[in-house]
């Protein structure tokens, strides 16, 4: 017999070896952070804020090859990332805006959907 209320499937993010909110991200360190404990540079959008370091390409500076180099340590911003955020709380129009901006990857909001559509399908089956 299934639960009658369950908890909602979104409190873990099923990246699956997904490294999109890696590359060319602007994530910013909390005042939890430190900054001393992370190659660091300038936010481009937020005065006197620091953010990971970016390799030439554009992907952070600890994304290896199988991923997060240290997400054992990551910033608070890392850990709590989640597409599906991203997803819900912009519609198309606003997304494309930010993309073009270079403020939001569209990749990010397609998988953030893809999830999403993806607890929505699991959702109709478990009733």
């Amino acid at each position: 017999m299934k639960k009658r209320f369950q908890k909602p499937l979104y409190n873990f993010v099923p990246c699956n070896g997904c490294t999109l909110c890696c590359q060319g991200d602007a994530i910013r360190l909390t005042e939890d952070d430190k900054p001393e404990d992370y190659i660091t540079e300038p936010h481009p959008y937020i005065d006197d804020a620091r953010m990971l370091a970016h390799k030439d390409n554009g992907d952070c500076i600890y994304l290896g090859d199988t991923g997060c180099t240290i997400h054992d340590r990551a910033p608070l911003l890392c850990r709590s990332a989640d597409c599906r955020s991203i997803a819900l709380k912009y519609d198309f129009n606003t997304v494309m805006q930010l993309h073009q901006m270079k403020r939001i990857d569209i990749r990010v909001w397609d998988k953030g959907n893809d999830l999403l559509n993806e607890i929505r399908e699991k959702r109709k089956y478990d009733i």
